[in-house]
Parts: C-alpha cells; structure tokens; sequence
C-alpha cells in the first residue's frame, strides 16, 4: 500500500514552472491593481492634498492599499 497516493499528496506533489507561477501571479494580480487605480482615482481627497513626489506616494499608497482605505472609510463616519 505504500505506492497508493492519497489526492492531496498527488495535488501537494504538482511542480510548475517560473512561467507557470509569473502567469499565475498576473492572473491573480491584475484584478486587484484594476481595482485599486479605479479606487483611488475615484476616492483621490487624499491625492489633492499631496503634490510632487508625495502626490505620486499618495497614488502607489492607494493602489497597493485600497483594502485597508476601503474599510476605514466605511467604518469611520
């Protein structure tokens, strides 16, 4: 019995390749960036406060965290 693989050992032992994890990562990726652009153009009060370098901080700041943004502004009043 110590050739019988159980499906989860068979699914745990699936190798794949460096372009197999980029495409998965851009696959994954992609929405969440989508997401965040609109986000934060749409929700920019903290980008007309900033400008120059920190206007371009504010805007990757946004992007990267629109989650944590999202939540604190639905639950602050």
């Amino acid at each position: 019995m110590t050739g019988v693989r159980s499906p989860l050992q068979r699914y745990l032992d699936y190798r794949m390749t460096v372009a197999e994890w980029i495409g998965t990562a851009a696959l994954l990726g992609t929405p969440y960036l989508v997401i965040g652009v609109i986000y934060t153009l749409v929700g920019d009060d903290h980008l007309a406060r900033a400008d120059g370098v920190r206007a371009a901080a504010a805007f990757v700041g946004g992007v990267l965290y629109w989650p944590v943004l999202l939540l604190v502004g639905a639950c602050t009043p």
